[in-house]
């Protein structure tokens, strides 16, 4: 039993079990597409061979091949166990091929980067005396490659939006790094680059960049509350293996001046600091991941304004994507936004009584119809408000979302009190539905305690 829980745990890719060492077992009647790569310490022949070649050859999300590590002599008998096999199978030189085209590949990723780099500096930026010169040009190539400013990243000039530089840059760099990792001990590939005395060096800046760049689309989605690939999880907690020796991944806030992820020391200062930074793209990506962090822990319950401050922030960026505002003035609109997420949660302090955020979510349910704020006035709103929140916690159920009669006793509940108190009947309707939306982030917490 223990081992079947361990060989159906080898078969999760969400499982944090990443290695499997086995004696004679797994080759027969095991099928874990997730695996990519197989260790052998012995040598195999045959059917064996080529069963243990099948453990890694499965197709799975962005796999793009399995790999075969061998520390006892394979590609004779990798040989023979082919030719057991049809003409076609015996013709094809993906298996047990040699390290040729490997090296030919990294020299031409090599220079699809080089190009890719053309408009950035960096071999300039890597020869400045400085102990973190390494680490500024990988940065500052990241800001370029990101930046919407720069040519091939804007979506309306391209064929397929999709491809833009920074995503070029990023799958050929992996591709470099792939091969590179076939052959990078071969006593030839120093052949490959005559002209390149820093080969080693460019390759590792090279893959140090996308490394940037993986993390900072982490940090992003991170940011905006969704899952991080566990593929990308994988490979930023293994920076320091392979060609990248980073010594540690350097915090992206305070290099683009935000020493401390708060947005209460947003003055005038730091603001003029951020629009001068040598990585504009970073300081305004930077500014943005901390607006909404801070806008989804200030608005996780509030339904309304979570989506209009959304909606402003998608739009304030596709503007920045096609180029119709700097980075400077980015930035600007982005302080703005700041404050006013700052300010949101204290909202209810205007009120008299005050309200607290489960009201004023409540509040903002009813009050951002058309005419609705206008017609009544804010304190006639805020009193609807505060008996929307009594009586829905009277009524609800713990299993009210599944019950369609409990909801349907809740409309009529909210329907009636809006009626009383001469709410604009022609925005009630869109009214009732935003309030009971509104209720299901409630629901749960309300209907199990009572508090």
């Amino acid at each position: 039993m223990q081992r079947k829980a361990v060989i159906n745990r080898s078969k999760d890719p969400e499982d944090k079990l990443q290695l499997l060492i086995v004696n004679n077992m797994l080759l027969t009647g095991f099928d874990a597409p997730p695996v990519h790569t197989m260790y052998l310490d012995r040598p195999l022949k045959g059917a064996g061979l080529m069963q243990a070649l099948a453990r890694v050859n499965r197709r799975f999300r962005g796999k793009e091949d399995g790999l075969l590590v061998g520390y006892a002599p394979l590609t004779e008998n990798l040989q023979r166990a082919i030719a057991e096999y049809t003409d076609a199978d015996q013709q094809d030189r993906t298996l047990g091929q040699d390290l040729d085209r490997a090296l030919d590949e990294v020299r031409n990723e090599y220079d699809i980067l080089n190009d890719l780099l053309r408009g950035f500096d960096w071999r300039a930026r890597l020869d400045m005396p400085s102990k973190t010169a390494f680490i500024d040009a990988a940065i500052r190539a990241a800001n370029y490659l990101l930046d919407p400013a720069t040519a091939g990243n804007n979506p309306e000039t391209l064929d397929d939006p999709r491809q833009t530089l920074g995503r070029r840059y990023r799958e050929h760099a992996h591709r470099l790094e792939r091969f590179y990792a076939l052959c990078g001990s071969s006593t030839d590939i120093g052949e490959r680059f005559p002209d390149h005395p820093a080969w080693r060096r460019d390759i590792q800046f090279f893959v140090e960049v996308r490394a940037y760049m993986a993390k900072i689309d982490a940090m992003n989605r991170e940011a905006r509350g969704l899952p991080v690939a566990r593929d990308v999880e994988l490979y930023l907690a293994q920076l320091t293996s392979s060609v990248v020796e980073t010594g540690g991944v350097t915090d992206l806030l305070a290099e683009a001046g935000l020493e401390t992820a708060d947005l209460t020391h947003l003055n005038d200062a730091l603001v003029a600091k951020l629009q001068g930074s040598e990585t504009p793209h970073l300081a305004a990506e930077a500014l943005r991941r901390l607006i909404e962090r801070k806008m989804r822990e200030v608005t996780r319950h509030n339904i309304v304004r979570r989506t209009t401050f959304s909606e402003r922030l998608q739009d304030l960026m596709v503007r920045y994507m096609r180029q119709q505002c700097t980075s400077a003035e980015l930035i600007a609109k982005l302080v703005e936004m700041a404050k006013e997420v700052m300010e949101d949660a204290r909202r209810g302090e205007k009120f008299e009584p005050p309200l607290d955020w489960r009201e004023l979510a409540f509040y903002d349910a009813v009050a951002d119809h058309g005419t609705a704020r206008s017609v009544m006035g804010d304190e006639v709103l805020a009193g609807i408000a505060r008996e929307l929140v009594a009586e829905v916690r009277s009524k609800l159920k713990p299993d009210w979302i599944a019950r369609e009669p409990v909801r349907a006793r809740l409309r009529s509940a909210i329907k009636r009190l809006l009626a009383r108190r001469n709410y604009p009947p022609e925005e009630a309707p869109e009214a009732i539905d935003l309030v009971l939306k509104q209720m299901e982030h409630f629901a749960n917490e309300w209907s199990t305690n009572g508090d």
